[in-house]
């Protein structure tokens, strides 16, 4: 009897034993899916115990890289597992310019990890972390390397919302030239978020959109030819080529003439834009269309010219053949 007993015994023993072997390697492994981030919730959830957490932290086992949560000691700090912690700390959203740059916007890098949360009674905030306050039934978020961050068009909005006006105006032009956001989505997000902080710069940004417009090199343009009293133009005029749909910035359709903008930042990036842009212009040229290019120079300091020009393609295109 005496001998069942032990042995019982040992096999309660082994038994508690894999199931500590098997709760250490469960935390180790979400924390390694983490960027080597973990909570103390998530480590009771693996199932060690208040007790042993705590040892572990003496031990040095477990640094704390933000209140209640931990690295692994073995785990090489990054920006990513910053990010990881600020989201287990604070329980929200990576959002605006720590977003920005997991999508690449053109907004400056982040100095702190932004998250988005819910609770306005927040706990104090802590150093390296930036909190932003609004119902997050409200955000589109999505998963990113399993880290939760707004979307892109989300992220869009926020930073027109929160960044100088000049950076707003440029991420605007680049969203709506890439179709990362649509004109209705920011006017929306003013219309349907009253009281949130930087709306007055929003509806400054919308304000300034105008329909077909999609950046403001365009914005300015069509405003110019309003006050020339140019009439009979269009925007974002679709005309079939050979290589599929192009849409004109603007267009005289019954002149066939045709203006393309090259904007601030234009053919700033390694695409082959600039080279599909002249081709698409030398084919619009083969159909008998006539092609003026204008710069956001030109439209800021000689916009009399640009007018000149346009009257004399105009007038060109309405004179009987000799």
């Amino acid at each position: 009897m005496i001998g069942e007993a032990r042995a019982a015994c040992g096999l309660r023993t082994q038994a508690i034993a894999r199931k500590v072997h098997t709760a250490r390697m469960d935390w180790r492994d979400r924390a390694v899916r983490q960027a080597g981030a973990i909570s103390r919730a998530q480590l009771a959830g693996c199932g060690l115990s208040e007790s042993r957490i705590t040892g572990m932290v003496h031990r040095r086992e477990l640094v704390e890289i933000l209140p209640a949560v931990y690295s692994a000691r073995a785990a090489p700090a990054s920006a990513r597992q910053h990010l990881w912690a600020a989201a287990l700390w604070s329980g929200g959203v990576i959002s605006h310019r720590s977003a920005a740059e997991l999508w690449q916007l053109p907004v400056p890098a982040p100095s702190a990890a932004h998250v988005t949360v819910a609770d306005r009674r927040f706990r104090h905030p802590v150093p390296g972390v930036r909190t932003h306050r609004v119902p997050l039934g409200r955000l589109c978020s999505v998963r990113f390397d399993g880290l939760m961050i707004t979307d892109r068009a989300r992220t869009v909005i926020d930073l027109l919302r929160t960044e100088s006006l000049a950076t707003a105006r440029g991420l605007l032009d680049r969203a709506l030239q890439r179709d990362w956001v649509q004109e209705h989505d920011v006017i929306a997000a003013f219309r349907d978020e009253r009281g949130r902080t930087g709306n007055g710069q929003l509806r400054l940004l919308v304000a300034e959109l105008e329909p077909g417009a999609q950046a403001e090199s365009e914005r300015r343009l069509h405003r110019l030819l309003r006050r020339a009293g140019i009439t009979g133009w269009l925007a974002q005029y679709e005309v079939l080529l050979a290589g599929g749909i192009c849409y004109l910035d603007v267009a005289l359709p019954r002149q066939r003439v045709a203006i393309e903008v090259d904007g601030r930042r234009h053919h700033g990036d390694t695409s082959d834009r600039f080279d599909d842009d002249r081709a698409r212009g030398n084919e619009l040229v083969s159909l008998g269309w006539r092609l003026l290019r204008v710069t956001w120079a030109e439209l800021v300091h000689h916009p009399d010219r640009i007018v000149a020009q346009l009257r004399t393609l105009l007038a060109a295109q309405s004179d009987p053949p000799s």
